[in-house]
């Protein structure tokens, strides 16, 4: 933790000054980071700096055009506490339970918890972007952009792209045992992301925050009985 705390406050500055983060984004990141590179070390972090930088990366893109159609994400694309704890609470139980008892289950299932954070975070600002109206999953009729549950072919195939780069990237790390779980790592990542537009889909007063916590539940879950 000596290490952890330096090391996961000088990124979540750089994060402020680049943009990425509110300063209760800072707040919220130190309180998720320092933990899991305290439980997981720098390769667990590093997972982790990928969905910060790729999640605002892909907040970013396109902001005029969603800012003007009234779905760009608020405070300039910057993530606050809420978005940090609501993404990455699952992850930081996996890293303590890996702590507690050092597993690839466990380690699997932490990435894929992050893959569906950011695989959730891709489909919704690629999503955003598509010149066709999406689908509500449960029904597949045509909704307003931005509406909880629904669903575009862009931005589903963005999130299989981020589940699986999260995925690949846990794989070099040595968070994922093999090439066969890390595609499995992916699957339930993706999946993760399905349960999130499902839940939003039915249930669309329980707000963005819980449907995040379920995608990435879901997606720990599903990793860990497959690892």
């Amino acid at each position: 933790m000596l290490l952890a705390l330096p090391v996961t406050v000088a990124f979540a500055a750089l994060a402020y000054g680049l943009g990425m983060v509110s300063l209760g984004g800072v707040v919220g990141g130190v309180l998720v980071g320092a933990p899991i590179y305290a439980c997981l070390g720098p390769s667990g972090f590093a997972i982790l700096v990928l969905f910060v930088a790729g999640g605002s990366a892909l907040t970013r893109l396109g902001y005029d055009r969603k800012r003007r159609s009234d779905t760009a994400q608020e405070h300039g694309g910057r993530r606050g506490a809420r978005n940090a704890l609501a993404n990455a609470g699952v992850p930081v139980l996996c890293a303590v339970l890996y702590a507690l008892e050092p597993s690839d289950a466990i380690s699997a299932a932490y990435v894929a918890a992050v893959g569906a954070a950011l695989a959730d975070t891709a489909e919704s600002e690629v999503g955003q972007l598509s010149r066709h109206a999406p689908r509500l999953l449960t029904s597949m009729r045509k909704v307003p952009s931005g509406t909880d549950g629904a669903v575009s072919l862009s931005g589903t195939l963005a999130g299989v792209l981020a589940a699986g780069t999260t995925a690949g990237l846990g794989l070099l790390l040595g968070l994922v045992a093999g090439g066969a779980v890390a595609v499995l790592v992916a699957v339930a990542a993706f999946l993760g992301t399905v349960a999130d537009s499902l839940v939003g889909a039915r249930l669309s007063w329980v707000g963005n925050e819980a449907t995040n916590v379920v995608c990435t539940l879901v997606a720990a879950v599903l990793a860990f009985f497959i690892a």
